[in-house]
């Protein structure tokens, strides 16, 4: 009798060390053990939240949800989620709690993604929530917006795609008709009867190219006669330069003299003239003056 007790004892000892080693191995995946801070979350929608779900930093897991409560705001119903994160988490008064999902067929988790003020919230605050995007709304979204397109623009263009076809095939065979005369043509230029022109002008064309590089190499000659002559020229100017200053100098003088004596000269050039004129007067007045000339004694008209 003693001996089934004892057995009764241990089992039942053992029984109870297992839970109890049970439930703190699930206080630790649960991360529900240590020190919490207390804050609070409102949304609007809270589809896939529950207790128990993990809250995430920036990806990082410190805390889970503890209780959702639904709560009347501005008018409308919402749910004010509590949530228990590590103590002496340091969040940002302007950090943002999203509902998420890592994959597309993960579980639902709040992903607190943390702001720039450098003011922590104090433990009991809220975090300002931002409610998850609906993802099958976005599809039929999207669909609703590629059957307008459908609708609109794709079958109206297909419509009129489909009248203009037999004239796009038309000009198509009139194209293919035009290449194939046209290739007609080219064979008939470049047919039997064609080729020794066709070599003619090509060897024409050979012996053009022959004589232009002939020509080139002539004024590439030409171009170094040329720079030659031009430098004979300059050294020329260089040492000659003293004769010429002489030479100009005495130009300039005989242009000062012919200057001063200018004068004497356009009044010589101005009584020419006028005699000129006087006489010319006197042979118009009485032309028998070229032939017997002027008596000594008769004064001029």
């Amino acid at each position: 009798m003693k001996d089934d007790t004892r057995n009764y004892a241990i089992v039942g000892g053992f029984v109870v060390a297992m839970a109890v080693a049970l439930v703190v191995w699930l206080a630790l995946l649960a991360g529900r053990t240590g020190a919490t801070d207390d804050y609070s979350i409102v949304y609007r929608n809270v589809i896939g939240l529950q207790s128990g779900v993990e809250i995430l930093y920036e990806g990082f897991p410190v805390g889970h949800i503890e209780a959702i409560e639904p709560i009347d705001r501005e008018g409308a119903r919402s749910f004010r989620v509590r949530v228990s994160v590590k103590a002496g988490w340091p969040i940002p008064e302007d950090s943002v709690a999203a509902i998420t999902a890592p994959g597309l067929l993960s579980s639902v988790v709040i992903d607190i993604r943390g702001g720039t003020s450098e003011t922590p919230l104090a433990p009991g605050s809220e975090i300002t929530g931002e409610e998850a995007a609906d993802l099958f709304a976005a599809v039929n979204r999207v669909a609703s917006e590629a059957m307008h397109v459908i609708e609109h623009d794709i079958t109206p263009l297909l419509h009129d795609l489909g009248e203009r076809t037999p004239a796009i095939l038309t000009n198509v065979e009139q194209t293919t008709e035009a290449l194939d005369q046209a290739a007609v043509n080219l064979a008939e230029l470049l047919g039997p009867a064609n080729a020794s022109h066709v070599s003619r002008i090509l060897g024409n064309l050979d012996g053009a190219s022959s004589q232009t590089e002939t020509l080139v190499g002539d004024l590439a000659q030409t171009r170094e006669r040329v720079d030659q002559l031009i430098t004979r020229v300059d050294g020329l100017v260089e040492t000659q330069s003293g004769e010429l200053a002489e030479a100009m100098a005495a130009l300039n003088q005989s242009l000062e003299a012919a200057a001063r004596h200018m004068d004497a000269i356009a009044a010589n050039l101005e009584d020419t003239t006028r005699n000129l004129s006087e006489a010319s007067g006197q042979v118009r007045g009485d032309p028998s003056l070229l032939i017997r000339g002027r008596s000594g004694g008769e004064d001029p008209q």
